[in-house]
């Protein structure tokens, strides 16, 4: 299975939200990282049908995803940021709702089936609106797998979760990411870093980065650095440079430094790293630097 994306811009006026975007999706879990504003959101609901590109095509197999309609739609789930499920309905309710609305022939075992895979049988008659952030994200996640679509669409699906939520989303999603292809938008590096088969950086509506998690890394290979020294200089350094980051150990610290001059060090005795998804974030991403690439 081959989802490609050809050329796929969108304009708003006098705003390019996404420019000539291209990429080809095949079976796994896909991150799509970027600072709020890239350009991801939109991609997902045009991806979804929910707008039409202003150019550019999507096709799956090599058929426009478009003439497909209803075909692609039958084989797609979603689960937007802000999903707006009715706060007065159980979960059950919902699940059986949405049944409903996705022709499911025997909604209850297939309900019953979901709602054990994402650890909700024991709250399935508990309101929507009394769940916490990290039981609506998973009822959201079985909402979308109700038509066992074969393409997934997550959007920030981890946001404002505690990191034991987000480790069970994690798990959930590793899961279901081996025979379906995962689009998950995120600005968490951490939440992709371990699961992500591959890796697209989308900064201003474009793609300026894209491979698996270690060739993405390389990217930026020779351009991290480690300083040991004291809390009080790195404690001054972070609060000056926006492509640092402090590690603390107990009295004293590691300045991590991501640096766009490459192989000159930021300190004479400054240790040459392994980048991480992290630092190549900080180091596409930083808004602070005239280039946006850190120093």
């Amino acid at each position: 299975m081959r989802l490609t994306f050809n050329g796929i811009t969108k304009k708003y006026k006098a705003k390019c939200a996404l420019n000539g975007f291209s990429a080809v999706l095949s079976e796994g879990i896909h991150a799509l990282l970027g600072p709020n504003g890239a350009g991801k959101s939109t991609l997902m609901n045009i991806l979804a049908g929910l707008i039409t590109p202003t150019d550019g095509n999507i096709e799956l197999d090599g058929e426009d995803t478009a003439v497909m309609d209803r075909r692609f739609r039958d084989i797609l789930g979603f689960l937007p940021q802000e999903p707006g499920f009715y706060p007065s309905f159980t979960g059950a309710e919902l699940m059986r709702y949405f049944a409903v609305l996705k022709g499911q022939k025997r909604p209850q075992e297939r309900i019953d089936e979901l709602l054990e895979f994402v650890n909700l049988t024991a709250d399935r008659n508990r309101k929507y609106g009394e769940y916490s952030g990290g039981m609506k994200r998973r009822l959201g996640i079985a909402v979308a797998l109700l038509n066992e679509p074969k393409i997934l669409i997550l959007d920030e699906p981890t946001a404002g979760l505690d990191p034991k939520e987000r480790i069970r989303l994690r798990n959930i999603l590793s899961r279901i990411g081996r025979n379906k292809i995962i689009l998950m938008a995120t600005h968490i590096v951490s939440d992709v870093e371990t699961i992500a088969d591959s890796v697209i950086l989308l900064k201003s509506g474009e793609v300026i980065q894209s491979g698996s998690v270690s060739e993405v890394c390389k990217s930026i290979s020779g351009k991290v650095w480690n300083k040991a020294t004291d809390l009080a200089e790195a404690e001054s350094y972070v609060l000056s440079h926006s492509n640092a980051v402090m590690i603390k150990h107990e009295s004293s610290a590691i300045l991590r430094i991501v640096s766009k001059k490459g192989s000159e060090k930021p300190f004479p005795d400054a240790i040459s790293a392994e980048p991480t998804l992290e630092d190549v974030y900080m180091y596409y991403f930083d808004e602070n630097s005239p280039s946006g690439d850190g120093l």
